[in-house]
């Protein structure tokens, strides 16, 4: 299994324990830009950027096959009116993980712009964490992301910074990085993202 994959769908399961204690009070909690976001500039509710990833999961096995999704199918119909978004966003997020999964060749092209597999299950790895970490704290929660997890992503990411920071996944790092620092902490601050943002005012 590409090792893109295998964070992914880590990421997703910590997402997934995100998701699950979401009290029914705080889905209209407003959570920071996400780069996978329905708007990367503007904060989304949580509900309407849960609705956002799931169609995004559901879209991810055409992908990897190389389709281009057409709409109407990269989304279960009932979406919009499923109320019980933890158990919508596992039911396809399971789907695109067993996709993921199957993922031989990291150079194969997806969807209609051709970005290879492996770039494109990275590009989701990152995506999801952030999205965990983001919903977890502004729920009133703490860092959720793993150490194994964090450790991963920022080792792929952190020689590359400056790309991700050019394609507008990443902002800024936050410096300076204390000397013992755990890896979940030096994943976001590289991300250009505070770690604490509800408990360092």
């Amino acid at each position: 299994m590409l090792r893109a994959a295998e964070w992914l769908i880590e990421a997703e399961r910590v997402l997934g324990q995100v998701l699950e204690g979401v009290a029914p009070d705080q889905w209209r909690t407003l959570v920071p830009p996400l780069p996978t976001g329905p708007d990367p500039t503007r904060p989304t509710a949580l509900d309407a950027l849960v609705r956002h990833h799931v169609r995004a999961n559901a879209a991810l096995p055409d992908l990897l096959d190389g389709r281009a999704p057409e709409p109407a199918e990269q989304a279960p119909a009932d979406l919009d009116h499923r109320q019980d978004l933890p158990a919508l966003s596992r039911e396809v997020s399971a789907k695109a993980c067993a996709a993921a999964a199957a993922v031989a060749d990291p150079a194969a092209p997806t969807g209609a712009d051709g970005l290879p597999a492996e770039e494109l299950l990275w590009r989701r790895a990152v995506g999801t964490a952030l999205m965990a970490h983001e919903v977890s704290v502004h729920r009133g929660s703490v860092n959720p992301l793993t150490e194994d997890l964090a450790r991963g992503l920022w080792e792929h990411t952190e020689p590359e910074a400056a790309r991700w920071r050019a394609l507008g996944w990443f902002g800024e790092p936050l410096t300076p990085v204390p000397a013992d620092v755990s890896w979940r902490d030096r994943f976001l601050m590289a991300a250009g993202r505070d770690p604490h943002p509800l408990w360092d005012r």
